[in-house]
């Protein structure tokens, strides 16, 4: 008899489906990044409604169509188009956050933007272009056995298996997609980038989160400031 693969192997891929615990760490991240009281205030009305409709709902996946069922049971409470967009401004703001933590799935958040590349990297995707003749839609397709381009797109998993078996190559054991944005981001800062063009490359909504991403301290010896050149004259 065959055995069934073993119900305790757990993958580590990004969520679709976000648990109390998950929103909670999202709605955390969404208030740290916000200053006005009032605003947090606001904001944490607004995502505790959500979560409270959210977890009240059978497994729901956290994506657009949720958003499009949480606008249509505001309407029917007869809200004002104002607080409506309010409401879904701080749904919005968790999902951004539960991506830039890891919890969710970029796409899932419904999170596209530009993201600038060195000439070389350019000069790399143009050949690849060219070679598997793709001129509209996603750039990295899968390849066949045959060598030819197969669907329009990737899937996580497949991600995953790219980043695993690259990992495994140059003898890494753990190694996960995002743990390649989180280095990206470390070494931008560590070869002087500046923080508000980490956060821009990132996508991240608030530059909080983007020292959390790089793990930034405060230095009290050679402080930012003390280059500033502005001191007295003797």
């Amino acid at each position: 008899m065959k055995q069934k693969p073993s119900s305790k192997r757990r993958r580590n891929i990004t969520k679709s489906i976000l648990r109390l615990p998950d929103l909670e760490h999202a709605k955390a991240a969404v208030l740290n990044s916000l200053n006005s009281v009032d605003a947090k205030r606001g904001y944490r009305h607004a995502i505790d409604e959500f979560v409270d409709w959210y977890c009240s709902e059978p497994r729901l996946a956290f994506n657009r169509i949720v958003v499009l069922r949480y606008r249509s049971h505001l309407e029917s409470r007869q809200l004002a188009p104002g607080t409506i967009n309010l409401r879904l401004g701080a749904v919005r703001r968790l999902a951004y956050e539960a991506a830039d933590c890891g919890l969710l799935s970029a796409d899932l958040a419904g999170r596209h933007s530009s993201r600038p590349v060195p000439d070389w990297v350019r000069a790399e995707l143009d050949d690849w272009l060219a070679a598997a003749a793709i001129d509209r839609g996603r750039l990295f397709r899968r390849v066949n056995k045959v060598g030819r381009t197969w669907g329009d797109g990737m899937t996580v998993k497949a991600v995953w298996h790219i980043v695993k078996e690259s990992a495994r190559r140059i003898g890494v054991a753990k190694l996960a997609p995002h743990d390649l944005r989180r280095t990206c981001a470390r070494l931008c800062h560590a070869s002087g980038g500046e923080l508000e063009q980490i956060q821009f490359l990132l996508g991240h909504v608030s530059v909080q989160t983007t020292e959390r991403y790089l793990g930034c301290k405060q230095r009290i010896r050679s402080a930012v400031k003390d280059r500033i050149a502005i001191e007295p004259t003797p």
